[in-house]
């Protein structure tokens, strides 16, 4: 098939090029020639001078900064020292009132002009409390401040300590709590700073008149945070060694201050490499100019075909490129077919996914609505049980109390009353114990999910309905909270469609260890879902079923011939708390 620009009028199509490879090669030669030993002996010349004076400079700039960054670290410590030495704080933390330790830690910070540290954390051992009462950046606001106790805890004595907490790498210093005039030590205050991402304690450290184009905060060879700036010889300095400081830090030998500088070797050696470069390149290009001038045309036409056929191939991906006598450009429009037809071919995928994610969005919109719905339902319908059942069975244990009472006091007591009002506050033990249960049954915590299965209010619906329930139950092994739950309402919500839709008369429930995981099987002999089974996601109960099992990381079935079948797999990483013992010999 014979390629035409048909569709780019005005334009003439070019003719096919004798380009030489011998010319080819003797012109890049001729280049590299000349380049080799200018930039050769440009290297060779600054070689002594980067090594010499790049190095000591840039080690001891880093020096510098780590002092500047210990200097920090002092100020930090002589704030914490300054909010635990105040009485007028400790009292009101310790006597619970913490508006008022904030205001006094508020007036005491109007009167620094800048606070270095970032959070400050309060707890007493009395009441195992914590309070993140100040915090700088707004991604510490949700930290946990009672893992920050935990690892506080740990500390044999007040000082730095390094701790990391839900992706964060902090710096905490520890300082105790003490009353002033007892002496007794009734909690500590955790005041710290954030190591990791800290743009702004790198800013504060940062001097520009020192020219740096990197300062880093490193833990070993792990970069914590960094900072870059643009400069002259910043593209020259990319690819340089960091400078590291060799001191230590109250925080540790781990941290470590990295930068990478603009010195006056690097300088010195720029301008040796331009000069060097400059006359090398002048040379090299006079010698090739004239093969250049005659090559130029040649490679010029073949890339504005190339141009061409990339639009062109980019409308129709049956385009196919014309092959010419350039080995190297036959492969290029090869290569350009073939990176349209697979970014063609995403861009379908992409579509598709596409459509897929919004019907997810529309399915998780709808179970969203209808979890709202559920539980204003089952508001209402607890508020109504508790009025109607409850508050009933409480007058009529006050009104035959009341009369044993009248009794009593006549000196005509009978145990009849009394004995009326043991049966009534039987009864209101039982309707509590009832609704416990649907909201969440004991056995899961005290027997485990098979016995909880069978103790559903769900099977005895059916047994009264004429279902035979069939349960087989063999499993064993620990299970984690999450899925047991998981798994139950998923059974609750299973047993509860047979007992509205099915109409059938058998439902089997199986509960099974496998060696790569564990299995749940709930079927019937009813009617089928029916139309729902049509639907992409079917009824707000299928809906829940789907995303329960796609939190579980569990893979699931669900069949519909003669009755419903759901099948739920989920692997053995993913079920059980401890992994399957190994078999002797293994």
């Amino acid at each position: 098939m014979n390629w035409k620009r048909t569709d780019i009028p005005g334009e003439r199509m070019p003719n096919k090029p004798r380009f030489k490879l011998l010319t080819f090669l003797l012109a890049l030669a001729s280049s590299l020639v000349f380049l080799t030993v200018f930039v050769g002996s440009a290297f060779v010349g600054s070689k002594q001078v980067i090594e010499q004076q790049a190095e000591g400079y840039s080690l001891a700039l880093a020096e510098r900064y780590l002092q500047r960054f210990n200097e920090y670290i002092r100020l930090v410590e002589e704030e914490a020292h300054a909010i635990s030495a105040s009485a007028e704080r400790v009292e009101a933390l310790y006597a619970g009132d913490n508006d008022g330790f904030n205001a006094s830690l508020t007036r005491w910070e109007e009167g620094y002009e800048n606070i270095h540290y970032d959070f400050v954390v309060t707890s007493l051992f009395e009441d195992e409390h914590c309070s993140l009462s100040r915090s700088y950046v707004p991604e510490l606001s949700a930290l946990p401040c009672e893992s920050l106790v935990r690892e506080g805890s740990r500390f044999t004595s007040h000082g730095w300590r390094q701790v990391q907490v839900d992706g964060e790498w902090l710096a905490v210093y520890s300082e105790p709590l003490d009353l002033k005039d007892s002496g007794k030590i009734v909690g500590q205050i955790l005041v710290g700073i954030r190591l990791k991402k800290n743009r702004f304690l790198l800013n504060q450290l940062l001097l520009p008149a020192d020219g740096l184009v990197m300062l880093g905060l490193f833990s070993a060879d792990e970069p914590l945070v960094e900072i870059k700036r643009s400069s002259e010889n910043t593209a020259a300095l990319q690819d340089s060694r960091i400078a590291f400081s060799a001191g230590v830090t109250p925080l540790g030998e781990n941290i470590r201050i990295g930068l990478r500088s603009t010195d006056e070797a690097q300088v010195q050696l720029q301008d040796v490499l331009i000069e060097t470069l400059i006359h090398g390149c002048l040379l090299a290009l006079g010698g090739s100019l004239v093969i250049a001038l005659l090559l130029s045309g040649a490679v010029d036409r073949q890339l504005q075909q190339l141009i061409t056929f990339t639009r062109l191939a980019n409308r129709d991906r049956h385009t196919r490129w014309p092959e010419t006598y350039i080995q190297e450009f036959n492969q290029i429009g090869a290569e350009v077919v073939s990176i349209v037809n697979c970014l063609k071919a995403r861009e379908d995928e992409l579509e598709e996914l596409n459509l897929k994610l919004s019907q997810n969005n529309a399915d998780k919109r709808q179970i969203l609505q209808h979890l709202i719905q559920a539980q204003e339902r089952e508001r209402l319908r607890l508020s109504n049980e508790l009025h109607d059942d409850m508050a009933q069975l409480l007058v009529a244990v006050k009104m035959n109390l009341q009369l044993h009472y009248e009794e009593l006091r006549k000196g005509k007591a009978s145990p009849e009353n009394l004995e009326q009002a043991i049966e009534l506050v039987n009864s209101i033990y039982d309707t509590v114990y009832n609704r416990i249960r649907t909201l969440r049954p004991f056995e899961l915590t005290d027997f485990g999910l098979g016995v909880s299965l069978t103790s559903l209010p769900a099977v005895k619906l059916l047994e009264q309905l004429d279902y035979a329930v069939e349960f087989d139950i063999d499993q064993e092994r620990p299970l984690h909270r999450e899925l047991m739950s998981n798994l139950y309402r998923i059974a609750q919500e299973t047993l509860s469609n047979v007992i509205k839709h099915a109409g059938g008369t058998y439902v089997l429930v199986k509960l099974k260890d496998e060696a790569k995981g564990l299995r749940m099987i709930i079927e019937d002999d009813g009617a089928g879902l029916g139309d729902t089974a049509a639907s992409h996601t079917g009824g707000f109960g299928l809906l829940g079923i789907r995303e329960r099992a796609e939190h579980m990381h569990a893979d699931l079935k669900i069949t519909s011939k003669e009755g419903v079948r759901i099948e739920l797999f989920i692997p053995a990483q993913y079920a059980y708390v401890s992994p399957l013992p190994e078999s002797p010999g293994s």
